[in-house]
């Protein structure tokens, strides 16, 4: 040592400081162990790193494992700036962010791979970290294909069902078949009874697309079954999606073993219904159907069907009875002949029997008894009516003292009342016979000048059918006729001549003849009254003297207080002789003693009688 210099001696000391700042510098990258992306998505990996002694300068570089298995640059950047490698398949769809972070464009499957991250940091040295990009596509289930044709279920091995494919996915999908909901666990082993055969096929654009045909011995149980399959597929984040195909059956050829005859219309039928029975195998195709009405124990005949349903419209009571389905299916082992039969019944009401049955005659003020008999499958019920009156809630009538608002429709209705809607009615037209009658409508009797215009109408009842005549020629009246009724109008000119001899209206049958006059009167315009019967004119008379009456009454009292308030004021004097020997002094005393009375008697009326004092001084 005592050769060694100084400045050898400083580098003896220093060397072993360098070399621990460097035996210590380190560069650690982290990257996540894979990256997940969906297909056509953007995807950014990202590369974080940690260096224990900062250098002066540093860069990284990004790697990919070719088809090769070899290692290829695609992208440089350091504190400068990125530089992307040319002629790469990726020069036109990544970029590095200032993190390091690589951004890929446009995911594809072709980009499930490797991809390494290098820091470079001079002195301190290299690190590096891989990751593996996983690529997901959302495959696309095809329209299943199912077998359209008639499978039987007396083959003996298994027929095919269907076919389910999924296209264009990633990782490649499967399929699973379901029967009524519940997965069929078919093996691939061919059998006779049931397995599958499966496909995978990788596209040219790396995707893949899968293919699952079912194969099945089906039984008579599966003609109602419901057949699907499932796609299943992976995406990010370990999540398993599926979708469903269309559910579909299979139109399977199977011999009857069973024939069902039943009646779809209600139990309860009547007359007039439309009644509708089936008769239904279960075997098919459907085996042929013949429908006969059974009549003592034989056949009658064949009725029309269509497919086993007989429709019987408007039926009749005598549409009951028993009705008979044949049914022979081919197909089965042995031809059994398979018979049923239904049993329906029809209520019935019959038609009415009336007494008398369309038309009676009845003479005017005349009685009728009519009668009304009803039979149905169940007891009747009758009742009479009038239009909407009631008249009688039996089966007979009895009318009493007829007029001619008596004539007319009579009605008998019938119903059964444990049969809803089964009813029937018959009529039966009263006419009644007799000397016409007429009724007058108001018109005006009273008319203020010659030539002025009246209306007179007769309302004439009788049959048979009365004639009708006025009174005045040359005047042409309306006619209005109803079954029981004659209305005869006359409008025209007053005269002088009509008020002296009125006008009649006369009806004539072989009855008999009646006759109506209308009176006439011609009075001032401002007296003259508007409309009025003739009876109006003598009740206004009476009313007249019935004021008179009250009048005269008001104007007694009136009267007789008038000459109780003057005798009260000593105006008026009673007496009608004057005293001729009494004195003046006896006057004088005397009407002391008159007046002493008077105050007594303040109470008394004028018209009291006797009593006291002379009777000339009574008024």
């Amino acid at each position: 040592m005592a050769g060694t210099s100084g400045s050898d001696l400083w580098w003896t000391l220093l060397l072993p400081l360098l070399c621990l700042t460097v035996c210590f510098a380190e560069v650690v990258v982290s990257v996540p162990e894979f990256v997940e992306a969906e297909l056509l998505k953007n995807i950014v990996i990202p590369c974080t790193h940690t260096i224990t002694e900062r250098p002066a300068d540093y860069s990284v570089q990004w790697f990919i494992k070719d088809k090769n298995e070899e290692r290829r640059r695609i992208a440089y950047r350091d504190e400068i700036g990125t530089s992307i490698d040319r002629n790469t398949e990726y020069t036109e769809k990544i970029s590095v962010d200032q993190d390091f972070s690589l951004r890929i464009t446009g995911v594809e499957v072709t980009d499930e791979r490797v991809f390494y991250c290098q820091v470079m940091a001079g002195a301190a040295g290299n690190g590096e970290g891989m990751t593996s990009l996983k690529v997901y596509a959302l495959p696309e289930l095809q329209e299943v294909k199912k077998n359209e044709g008639t499978l039987s279920v007396t083959e003996s091995s298994a027929s095919e069902i269907g076919t389910c494919v999924g296209k264009n996915g990633n990782p490649a999908p499967t399929i699973t078949w379901y029967k009524n909901g519940k997965v069929l666990p078919a093996t691939t082993e061919r059998n006779n009874d049931m397995y599958l055969v499966s496909r995978t096929v990788k596209e040219a654009s790396g995707l893949y697309s899968v293919s699952s045909t079912l194969y099945l011995r089906p039984n008579k149980q599966d003609k109602d079954s419901e057949f699907y399959c499932r796609l299943q597929y992976l995406m990010p984040q370990g999540k398993t999606e599926s979708v469903d195909s269309e559910v579909f059956s299979l139109k399977l050829h199977y011999y009857t073993e069973n024939v069902k005859f039943e009646l779809l219309s209600p139990l309860l039928i009547k007359e007039g219904d439309n009644v509708t029975l089936r008769c239904q195998a279960d075997g098919y195709p459907p085996p042929t159907y013949d429908i006969y009405k059974v009549i003592d124990n034989t056949n009658e005949e064949i009725l029309p069907n269509l497919e086993g349903l007989l429709v019987l419209e408007h039926v009749t009571k005598e549409s009951s009875g028993t009705y008979q389905c044949q049914s022979l299916d081919f197909d089965s082992p042995p031809d059994i002949l398979q018979i049923k039969d239904v049993d329906i019944f029809v209520n019935y009401l019959d038609p009415l029997i009336l007494e008398p049955s369309k038309e009676a005659k009845v003479p005017f003020e005349g009685d009728l008894e009519m009668s009304c008999t009803g039979h149905g499958s169940k007891p009747v019920q009758l009742k009479w009516k009038k239009g909407e009156k009631l008249l009688s809630s039996s089966s007979t009538l009895s009318l009493k003292s007829l007029t001619y608002h008596s004539a007319g429709l009579y009605t008998c209705e019938a119903s059964v009342p444990e049969v809803p809607g089964l009813h029937r009615s018959q009529s039966v037209h009263v006419i009644v016979q007799g000397k016409p009658k007429i009724e007058e409508k108001p018109y005006k009797s009273h008319v203020s000048k010659e030539g002025e215009k009246v209306t007179l109408t007769c309302l004439v009842f009788g049959h048979p059918k009365p004639e009708i005549f006025w009174s005045v020629p040359g005047v042409q009246p309306s006619m209005n006729h109803s079954r029981d009724l004659i209305m005869s109008t006359l409008t025209m000119e007053v005269t002088q001549k009509l008020i002296q001899s009125g006008v009649s209206c006369s009806a004539s049958n072989s009855h008999g003849t009646t006759h109506h006059s209308f009176h006439l009167s011609m009075v001032p315009s401002t007296a003259a009254p508007s409309r009025a019967p003739i009876g109006t004119q003598q009740q206004g008379g009476s009313s007249t003297a019935v004021i008179a009456v009250i009048v005269c009454v008001l104007v007694l009292l009136l009267l007789v207080g008038l000459f109780y308030f003057l005798q009260k004021k000593g105006k008026l004097h009673c007496g009608k002789s004057e005293k001729k020997s009494l004195t003046h002094k006896e006057a004088n005393t005397n009407e002391i003693v008159e007046m002493k009375t008077d105050k007594q008697h303040e109470h008394r009326g004028l018209l009291a009688s006797g009593g006291g004092g002379h009777s000339g001084d009574q008024c």
